[in-house]
């Protein structure tokens, strides 16, 4: 999905008892459990290759360009990061999207997001901003979306113009038949 240009004008604030983190080195156990936990990834070790992989291919961007949101107990609820994108390389990308399952519905993911997009407003990057989701991730489709994130119709590595476009025919298809379920 692609954010086509500057839309999100502002930033969501966290819901109460939520508060921001700057990254630390010991947020590597717990993200790659949250990645886990939301099925990003299929186990710990391989969170845990995840973060070590972004840490050798640009530290200085999950350092400097990744949310990290604390619960009320102080666990790590929800993340997400601006990081260079495999998809398009030349462009950065909104990744690793993720909120623990006990903290979802508290509009933690669309804070991130605006924050992020803010952010991405003021970098010398040049819209669109990107984004990759699961095709069944219908719930964070439809929160892109409202976000103004469109599909994107075109061509990408390892998929052509027309299998993004019946990908798209797929999910706007289920979409239409789960809408007010």
């Amino acid at each position: 999905m692609v954010l086509p240009r500057n839309t999100i004008h502002t930033e969501t604030p966290l819901h109460e008892g939520y508060t921001y983190a700057p990254w630390r080195e010991s947020f590597r156990q717990p993200w790659a459990a949250l990645m886990v936990e939301t099925g990003l990834v299929p186990d710990q070790e391989a969170g845990l290759a995840q973060w070590d992989k972004m840490m050798n291919e640009a530290p200085e961007m999950l350092r400097e360009h990744f949310r990290f949101v604390l619960g009320p107990e102080g666990d790590l609820a929800a993340t997400a990061g601006l990081f260079p994108g495999h998809d398009f390389p030349d462009r950065l990308r909104l990744h690793w999207v993720a909120t623990g399952l006990n903290h979802q519905h508290r509009g933690l993911a669309k804070s991130i997001i605006t924050a992020l997009a803010k952010e991405y407003d003021r970098m010398p990057e040049k819209y669109p901003l990107y984004l990759s989701t699961q095709s069944q991730s219908y719930g964070a489709i439809k929160l892109y979306s409202r976000l103004g994130f469109q599909p994107y119709m075109g061509e990408y590595a390892g998929h052509t113009k027309e299998q993004s476009e019946d990908d798209w025919r797929i999910v706007t298809g289920v979409l239409r038949e789960t809408e007010g379920k």
